[in-house]
């Protein structure tokens, strides 16, 4: 995130927690594309936890893919679109059902997956790094504030609704 805008400053800035949280995730993105190409990572950040299931969980689907990530099969989709691009999955014939594609990494896939799940470690060393100077376990402050929102709506906890 850049220096602050008129959301940040406005007195109802509360009420933008998504708009924040979309300008940290970007951020995040975007530094996230600067640790992979520095490690010789060719695939963006966003296709990272679809590069990992598949590398753990080969031959897979889309479908199977999706459902693990918690996504819509769309964009499991176009992150398995733009792997294939990139050369780092293939899809090859289900030996058990001939009308169905699965999933694996290439050779050039393989060498980066191992690349990944090494600068993986380093990039949880480094959010740690962040979570102590921001006094704050974030992933867990995350969930719970989805678990306390799938409990108790916005709209139950707005006053004269």
């Amino acid at each position: 995130m850049s220096d602050e805008n008129f959301i940040d400053k406005h007195r109802l800035s509360s009420a933008f927690i998504a708009y924040q949280l979309e300008r940290l995730t970007e951020l995040i993105v975007a530094q996230g594309n600067n640790m992979l190409d520095a490690a010789g990572i060719t695939f963006p950040s966003r296709a990272v936890s679809t590069v990992l299931y598949i590398g753990e969980h080969q031959p897979t689907s889309t479908a199977d893919i999706a459902r693990a990530l918690g996504q819509p099969h769309q964009v499991a989709t176009q992150r398995v679109d733009i792997l294939i691009r990139l050369g780092i999955v293939e899809r090859v014939d289900d030996p058990d059902d001939g009308r169905r594609k699965l999933l694996r990494l290439t050779l050039q896939g393989a060498d980066q997956f191992q690349m990944l799940t090494a600068r993986l470690a380093k990039a949880g060393q480094a959010f740690e790094s962040l979570f102590d100077d921001i006094g704050c376990d974030l992933p867990a402050v995350i969930q719970r504030a989805a678990d306390s929102l799938l409990s108790a709506p916005l709209l139950s906890r707005m006053k004269d609704n």
